[in-house]
């Protein structure tokens, strides 16, 4: 799976003088195009044009060939499938992801990951239960694939209706055997929710099936699991894999945007304040420079240049001249959010893309803040 931990481990692997080739390709299986090898023709594509917007580079020759083989060997199991080569240090990977991420092809120094960053902050990891009063499913679900873990069973009886006077205490008594069934199958499915937080930790929680049966596992949650919930969700046990994701995602775009317009309001609301949090691509690079970074958010399709200091390895939106800080060389660097977002997650802080009403607000005061730590 293809994480935080893989991502951190290509920039810094990437980083050396030396470029990097990163290839984004389509390998969507569903598509027609894609099948029986066509998404080579795809790579051929963009490795020719890559080659011709930097002419005979021997490293690019050599890097594109080893693109190329990887690419010929590689086996569609997602929808993009990214492949990233630097000779320097011998990197030759192949990760596939199951979400579309736009074709590109890249020669630059360090990986191009941004791309895989956004795509990693649209996406949380969830755990989802999907239960009624016999059955439960646990799920988790993340960058759009879902994996089942568990089908669960409880050996709870279906109520019955009895008729005439004689049979009513037999009624109720069958009545409170079957609630005190359900309520132990219920405790069951949050034991499984929790074993399954242990064994796959997730951001965020989902619950569904009958309302009733899916209200009842809610209230039983923990507290560090309650914590968790976002939704509760309307949906047949017997549901298949395909609808589930299809509901799933559903619900993740609605709290996604709910999220990202909170989260601008948020920043819009401690610049009214003169709080902590900064506005302009100027102030946001000083402030990733200094490490006090908590949260950086952009507008989706945001590109801005700067240039990154050879000596301390600073960062600023100026281009050319020298680093005001140490004096040293500036180099330029065409996909400076790249860099600084991936500065920020190796402090510990994260990246949020925001796109629809969010972004509309956030364009109003530079396309680019951040919250800070201190």
């Amino acid at each position: 799976m293809l994480g935080r931990g893989v991502l951190s481990r290509l920039h810094c692997l990437t980083e050396a003088d030396d470029p990097t080739l990163t290839l984004y390709l389509d390998v969507d299986q569903n598509r027609q195009s894609n099948r029986n090898g066509g998404f080579e023709v795809q790579a051929d594509a963009l490795l020719k044009g890559l080659r011709a917007r930097h002419g005979d580079d021997p490293g690019l020759v050599a890097a594109a060939a080893r693109t190329r083989e990887l690419v010929a060997a590689l086996e569609p199991q997602g929808t993009t499938a990214l492949v990233v080569v630097h000779p320097a240090t011998g990197v030759e990977e192949v990760h596939q992801v199951r979400v579309p991420l736009a074709a590109s092809c890249h020669w630059r120094r360090g990986a191009f990951l941004r791309p895989v960053v956004e795509a990693m902050d649209e996406h949380e990891r969830y755990g989802v239960v999907l239960t009624d009063q016999q059955r439960a499913r646990l799920f988790t679900l993340y960058l759009g694939e879902l994996e089942e873990h568990t089908d669960l069973l409880s050996p709870t009886g279906q109520r019955t209706a009895t008729t005439g006077t004689d049979h009513w205490w037999s009624q109720k008594r069958f009545q409170r055997h079957h609630e005190r069934e359900v309520t132990t199958h219920a405790k069951r499915v949050v034991d499984a929710l929790h074993d399954l937080s242990l064994r796959a930790p997730f951001d965020r929680l989902i619950v569904a099936g009958p309302i009733h049966a899916a209200s009842q596992v809610a209230r039983l949650l923990p507290r560090r699991l309650h914590g968790k919930l976002a939704e509760t969700v309307a949906l047949p046990v017997t549901a298949s894999r395909r609808e589930v994701l299809e509901r799933l995602l559903e619900v993740h775009q609605r709290m996604e945007r709910r999220h990202e317009e909170e989260l601008v309001e948020g920043v819009a609301a401690e610049l009214h304040d003169g709080g902590k949090a900064v506005a302009g691509l100027v102030a946001v690079v000083e402030a990733v420079n200094h490490g006090r970074v908590w949260t950086l958010l952009y507008v989706k399709g945001l590109a801005v240049a700067g240039a990154q200091c050879r000596g301390c390895g600073g960062f600023t939106a100026a281009l050319g001249g020298f680093c005001d800080t140490c004096r040293g060389r500036l180099e330029e660097v065409p996909f400076l959010l790249d860099r600084i977002g991936q500065a920020v997650l190796e402090s510990g802080g994260r990246v949020d893309v925001v796109e629809g009403s969010a972004a509309e607000q956030l364009s109003g005061i530079g396309s680019i803040a951040a919250l800070m730590r201190y």
